[in-house]
């Protein structure tokens, strides 16, 4: 299964990178996540790995990933997984003159018996979290300062 969603927002891919690589910003605007660090030494880049803690319809899940692309400003990939999932999920950044068109392109491998009955379920669900994730990141990034000269800030 492949979820795929994307939104405009009103910043820079600059300025949107900054906000989906600090990892602290995750909680603000992805609501099922309930931590999200890294948890090997030095800064964020390829190979780094994070500790994910998830609450996924009243389920704690905690996911060990591993940074797989990072492309500053225009693309940051993040695969993970446990017992019953194993996932990839590429962020990507798009200038399109004065905003960024942010794609959030993640398949999804389930591993258990049940996922694997449930999957083809479950795809409308996943999508409007998605949805929902990006709509959050676009909110939370044009409520920050712009630094561009002369746009607006809320």
């Amino acid at each position: 299964m492949r979820v795929v969603e994307s939104v405009v927002i009103d910043r820079s891919p600059e300025e949107i990178w900054e906000v989906v690589s600090d990892l602290d910003t995750h909680k603000e605007w992805r609501p099922s996540v309930k931590e999200f660090r890294q948890v090997s030494d030095g800064p964020l880049g390829m190979g780094s790995r994070i500790r994910e803690v998830l609450d996924w319809r009243g389920r704690e899940i905690v996911i060990d990933d591993v940074v797989t692309a990072f492309e500053p400003p225009r693309r940051l990939g993040i695969r993970g997984g446990w017992k019953a999932a194993d996932y990839e999920v590429d962020f990507r950044l798009e200038s399109a003159g004065d905003t960024t068109v942010v794609t959030m392109d993640w398949p999804f491998y389930p591993k258990s018996l049940l996922l694997k009955i449930a999957a083809p379920f479950m795809g409308g669900a996943m999508g409007k979290a998605t949805k929902e994730e990006l709509d959050n990141l676009k909110a939370y990034a044009e409520g920050r300062p712009s630094g561009r000269p002369g746009a607006a800030t809320a």
